[in-house]
């Protein structure tokens, strides 16, 4: 009896803990760390697009930081595009 109950009690802990991740919109294990190109969205419409030197996201921000062609630029996650 005391089997059945434990088991239960391990269910449901399980299922309120997918619950709750699933809710997350985070990756809880991040294993893309290297992209090739992307496209940066500009103000005034227009795009930029190469091969990506280097980039830097920001956990507690949505900015993010992309080198493409010698040149740092430094916007909001929605308009940036990074191909693997």
């Amino acid at each position: 009896m005391s089997k059945k109950i434990v088991c239960l009690l391990l269910s449901v802990i399980a299922l309120i803990a997918v619950l709750f991740l699933s809710g997350c919109n985070q990756q809880i294990i991040d294993t893309t760390y290297s992209f090739d190109s992307a496209i940066i969205a500009m103000p005034d419409g227009s795009t930029v697009s190469g091969k990506v030197e280097s980039w830097k996201d920001y956990s507690d921000s949505d900015a993010i930081q992309v080198k493409i062609d010698g040149k740092t630029y430094y916007t909001f996650l929605d308009n940036v595009v990074l191909m693997k």
